[in-house]
């Protein structure tokens, strides 16, 4: 098999993706953040801008047939709806996060063709681990679902479901798990622990095996979701619908997200059954 952290694709995106969390950083350290509000009330800082400005100039290097869709450039869905591919961009991912700094926030890039994400980055600047899944092969890269951190790079996979079963559950959206949920689910396992965490971080702990299940019951956009969602595909889990369906990008005017959860698919008939049974 290719040696992925070779392949000048995945090099390419990763020097990005570093060069990104370099001025993401630089401006953490500042006691200002250049906090503002948008229009639809949630925040933006001066690391989401000046993050957004170095991924753009990077993608549009690499790539400048492919057009780029970013949480800080938003695009009309008339101009949109003409792109079969196009990479979809979240420069700060937990934005919240970063201004409480917590250190949980993610720098997220996806690569979409036809509705499908087929290729996920996403990089957490504190910690410096980057993931990385293919799930379609293009321009030759390998598929499968890969972390790095410093000089050290492995597969990742999804790990079957054991005691204690690992639910990821968000630091600002939303409730904990469910209490009837937590139930269902112990009647199959003893244990049930609850991690916390902000951003991407949740779907990528599950892709490399440390966690089992992420249930999201807030509002999320696409470009929340499409990076991690590659990932997670390419480490053998799902990224879908209360039903099952997985999420499809670039499909609709709106880009925010419905429900969803992440999970391995020995786990995914329970979660489905328990919103059959609330509905």
């Amino acid at each position: 098999m290719q040696d992925i952290s070779k392949h000048p694709i995945f090099q390419a995106l990763q020097k990005i993706i570093h060069d990104a969390a370099d001025v993401i950083m630089d401006i953490y350290q500042r006691a200002d953040l250049g906090i503002e509000q948008k229009m639809d009330d949630s925040p933006v800082t001066a690391a989401d801008l000046a993050a957004h400005k170095v991924i753009l100039a990077g993608l549009q290097a690499l790539t400048p047939d492919i057009p780029v869709l970013s949480e800080e450039a938003v695009v009309s869905f008339e101009e949109r709806s003409q792109w079969s591919m196009l990479w979809i961009v979240d420069p700060l991912d937990g934005t919240k996060e970063f201004i409480k700094r917590n250190g949980e926030f993610s720098i997220n890039i996806a690569l979409v063709e036809n509705g499908a994400p087929i290729l996920g980055v996403v990089y957490l600047p504190t910690t410096s681990e980057g993931y990385f899944g293919v799930t379609d092969s293009w321009k030759d890269l390998p598929i499968g679902a890969f972390k790095w951190q410093g000089d050290e790079f492995e597969s990742i996979k999804l790990r079957e479901p054991r005691d204690p079963i690992v639910v990821m559950t968000s630091r600002s959206h939303g409730p904990a798990l469910p209490s009837d949920l937590k139930a269902y689910l112990k009647s199959a396992y003893q244990q049930v622990r609850e991690l916390p965490k902000g951003s991407s971080i949740k779907g990528c702990r599950i892709a490399e095996g440390i966690a089992d299940l992420h249930l999201r019951r807030g509002p999320t956009s696409e470009w929340d979701t499409a990076a991690q969602q590659a990932i997670i595909e390419a480490a053998g889990g799902m990224l879908v619908t209360p039903t099952g369906k997985p999420f499809r990008y670039n499909q609709r005017e709106t880009l925010l997200n419905g429900h969803f959860f992440v999970s391995g698919p020995e786990l995914a008939p329970s979660v489905m059954d328990w919103y059959k049974k609330k509905d």
